[in-house]
């Protein structure tokens, strides 16, 4: 009997990530998703392609595909009831969406099922799990909830935004890296596991949670805002920078140290991580510009995300390097018209002032030596 893996949202991480390892292990992939246009072309043609980018380009057939409109919440239900898997990455505002369909389908079934969260939300578990036990009958709740798994995972495949053009001439185009390793909680799986390619049960999860945050995502924005400072456009072009790549080498020294002590990482497997990281930033096809990474700067200046996060990390187990303080004030004084977070940050530095972000968005107090250094980097720096 053919395995079946129900894979909520068929966009960049659904149809360009998560499903090929469904379909490297002989699972029939079951989109679910509210975009018709690419629900309509999933069931037309029962496959598409995934094109690897990058030094080693190759294009990988996926098939034995389908897809379900979101809205048909019995379809849905359905397919939940008798999977074999069940994978969301869906955004994390959208959890509460899929939640209904989602817990109808764990209520037809008495066979132990975990679904794996591949969300960009440090603890989309529990607001997954939350989200279905609000739809489910009070006398079915517990026995329901204990027969589910809520798996976090952590995804760092990077994934481009498909261009407008892209879509015009393939709605189902998707371009990504090669690399595919998903780790994912090992303690929050219930029942047998059946082996899934390249996803990996951990036992240390909040050690890879905390190192793609504070690794993956604090240099990506380090890039980012390094790189829209020194007008370049695309982040491997701001790579290419030497001061740059310095900073990056510099910063990512420190937190190395930070992780290591805090979870007893192996010391050379962190470094080659990081080596990897730079390479795979590099990566042209992928056209990541600096504006893109750096978009966003409330989200990414807040207490557990990946600038303050990452200085307190450092602050706490090593030292926190001056060129992190450097970045954040960058990321604090980060304007693009474009970008309603930056436009809100602007608006808030002009009528309340940089006290008054600090506090507000980054939970640091002005008068503390963190909060010193940051005010003094911005005010020693042209703007």
């Amino acid at each position: 009997m053919t395995k079946v893996a129900v894979q909520f949202g068929a966009g960049g991480i659904g149809r360009g990530f998560t499903a090929q390892l469904f379909h490297e292990s002989s699972y029939e992939v079951v989109f679910v998703d509210v975009n018709l246009p690419v629900v309509a072309a999933l069931n037309a043609r029962r496959g598409y392609a995934i094109s690897i980018v990058g030094d080693n380009p190759e294009t990988i057939p996926i098939t034995d595909v389908r897809a379900i409109l979101g809205t048909d919440i019995e379809a849905v239900a359905e397919a939940v009831a008798s999977a074999d898997i069940v994978c969301t990455a869906v955004g994390a505002n959208a959890l509460p969406y899929i939640a209904p369909a989602m817990a109808e389908g764990l209520r037809r079934r008495t066979e132990p099922l975990n679904i794996i969260l591949c969300e960009n939300l440090h603890d989309a578990a529990d607001v997954m799990r939350k989200a279905v036990e609000g739809h489910l009958p009070e006398e079915e709740r517990d026995s329901v909830l204990s027969r589910t798994g809520f798996v976090q995972a952590v995804v760092a495949r990077m994934v481009p935004v498909p261009t407008e053009a892209d879509k015009a001439v393939d709605v189902l185009a998707v371009r990504v890296e090669a690399y595919k390793r998903l780790p994912i909680d090992a303690k929050a799986i219930v029942g047998a596991w059946s082996p899934i390619e390249n996803v990996e049960p951990v036992e240390n999860f909040e050690a890879w949670v905390e190192r793609k945050l504070y690794v993956h995502n604090c240099l990506h924005a380090v890039l980012g805002y390094a790189g829209v400072r020194a007008g370049y456009e695309y982040g491997w072009q701001a790579l290419e920078d030497t001061g740059i790549f310095a900073l990056l080498c510099n910063i990512s020294a420190e937190i190395e140290v930070a992780l290591t002590a805090k979870h007893q990482l192996d010391t050379r497997e962190l470094r080659d991580h990081t080596d990897d990281l730079m390479c795979r930033f590099k990566n042209k096809e992928l056209g990541d510009t600096c504006r893109r990474l750096a978009r966003d700067p409330i989200r990414k200046l807040a207490l557990d995300d990946r600038l303050i996060g990452t200085m307190r990390l450092c602050q706490e187990y090593s030292e926190v390097p001056f060129e992190l303080i450097a970045v954040i004030s960058h990321a604090i004084n980060y304007t693009d018209p474009d970008d309603p977070s930056a436009e809100k940050l602007r608006m808030m530095r002009e009528e309340h002032g940089i006290d008054h972000v600090l506090r507000e968005v980054c939970h640091i107090d002005p008068a503390e030596p963190l909060g010193m250094q940051i005010k003094q980097c911005m005010e020693s720096e042209p703007q």
